[in-house]
């Protein structure tokens, strides 16, 4: 199962950080035994400035936050109304 989330890492005065993770996991168990593997990467950066929010993803290059906004569950509640552009 994969999925994406969103989590604040930084905030003060002057911006705020968020970092937008792919969450995996995989499970399955026998008779004898188990196993579970998870895996939690960080995907892309949104640095909510004063007068502007932009995302990037983890080689510095510019993406569409549009896109993110419907892909991430909660993330317009984390960028909250202050920053609504």
């Amino acid at each position: 199962m994969e999925s994406l989330r969103a989590t604040e890492i930084f905030n003060d005065s002057r911006f705020r950080l968020i970092a937008v993770e792919s969450v995996s996991f995989q499970c399955s168990k026998t008779n004898a035994s188990g196993w579970l593997y998870g895996n939690i990467e960080t995907i892309a950066v949104i640095v909510c400035g004063p007068d502007e929010i932009y995302a990037l993803d983890m080689d510095a290059k510019l993406i569409v936050l549009e896109q993110l906004r419907q892909d991430v569950p909660g993330l317009d509640a984390i960028i909250g109304p202050r920053n609504k552009t």
